[in-house]
């Protein structure tokens, strides 16, 4: 029998079933499996075969949300299911991009399976991911994902765990934001694949500190020694003066202060921190040629109009700019080549970039795209 294909994308509600097509059902189902009241399910992800229901011949049921939970599948998302054998399928999972959905390693202890990005895109994050802890082997960034905030786990880069001895470690981990507040999570390695992650609080303290699927943080290790502490850098986008600290309630039961380690507070203040920017293409700025960067970046690193910059896109290609200041403001902007910076990395309008801030000498930077938001 030759291999027949449907595909279905995923709308509102669909975790509840999944409706084989009508003109599917007709032609390769309908009056040779009778007896068939449940179909296997199977994907490249991993070795499990689902087993879910079918009612009436056309609807994926008991089961079916199983499989979607597992592989973390989404509205707008696309399924192609591929007829092997009687009422067995292999799917193969697709994003709104059209580019097939790339997962982790490994499924965790629940079988469930962390969604990442295309296979260009994990290749340019694995890129990323070494080139955040060239500088600073104790820093690395954090993509806040559904997946993450979902499953209530975060995953610690090998390259990071690696870099600082942590391939062995396990138990609890300190987490702490960039006011000093502390929350303890647990710390664990999966046997299958050795991959470590942080769980059983990680929700939580993405939710007091106002961190929503799809931004981005660095934390940076100030403590290797007893329990693990990873303190978040602030944030580049977010006021030096915000006092949403104030409300910010630990996770357990006992908040620790970390008073006595002065010279932690020394390394968090380490001059790799902070080095991710986010920029945005709007339209009053393309109209107007004025590009500003932001001022608490421009403060922290100290960049002002006798630095020069030069912008280096995905390609490698490095665009020259000049930085001006304002005369009423401490407001930087620059003048001449991020147009053509921010065409050449492909972004439209409205859209936002994370950039990178290497220094070359003492007055002489580059921002380095990293991608996009």
């Amino acid at each position: 029998m030759a291999n027949q294909h449907f595909f279905k994308p995923l709308l509102p509600g669909f975790y509840s079933h999944l409706k084989i097509p009508v003109a599917f059902f007709s032609k390769h189902i309908e009056g040779r499996n009778e007896h068939k009241n449940t179909a296997k399910l199977r994907s490249d992800t991993s070795e499990i075969t689902w087993k879910v229901k079918i009612e009436d011949g056309l609807r994926l049921t008991d089961g079916w949300k199983e499989f979607a939970l597992a592989h973390d599948l989404r509205v707008g998302d696309i399924v192609i299911f591929r007829q092997e054998k009687d009422m067995a399928f292999h799917v193969t999972l697709f994003g709104p991009s059209c580019c097939e959905i790339q997962y982790g390693a490994c499924l965790d202890d629940k079988n469930k399976l962390v969604k990442i990005q295309s296979k260009k895109e994990v290749k340019k994050n694995n890129k990323r991911e070494a080139e955040s802890c060239t500088l600073d082997p104790s820093s690395y960034v954090v993509n806040v994902t559904p997946s993450s905030l979902r499953y209530d786990m975060l995953y610690i880069p090998k390259i990071f765990a690696r870099a600082n001895g942590l391939e062995t470690r396990s138990g609890e981990i300190v987490l702490m934001n960039e006011k000093g507040t502390s929350w303890t999570l647990n710390l664990k390695q999966k046997s299958s694949c050795g991959t470590m992650y942080i769980t059983r609080g990680w929700r939580r303290f993405c939710r007091v500190n106002g961190h929503r699927a799809g931004s981005f943080f660095t934390f940076k290790l100030i403590q290797r020694g007893g329990t693990l502490v990873l303190r978040k850098s602030p944030s580049s986008t977010e006021s030096e003066d915000s006092s949403e600290g104030d409300e910010i309630e630990p996770l357990s039961t006992e908040s620790k202060s970390f008073k006595k380690t002065s010279s932690m507070w020394k390394a968090s203040s380490s001059p790799f921190q902070n080095l991710f920017v986010t920029l945005t293409l709007k339209p009053y700025e393309v109209e107007k040629s004025t590009l500003y960067l932001p001022v608490q970046f421009t403060r922290r690193h100290s960049i002002n109009e006798e630095t020069r910059m030069t912008l280096l896109d995905k390609n490698g290609v490095k665009w020259s700019t000049d930085l001006r200041s304002e005369k009423r403001s401490d407001k930087i902007r620059l003048v001449g080549g991020w147009k053509e910076f921010f065409k050449a990395n492909c972004v439209e309008m409205g859209e936002s970039i994370i950039v990178k801030l290497i220094w070359d000498g003492d007055t002489s930077c580059v921002l380095k795209f990293c991608s996009k938001v």
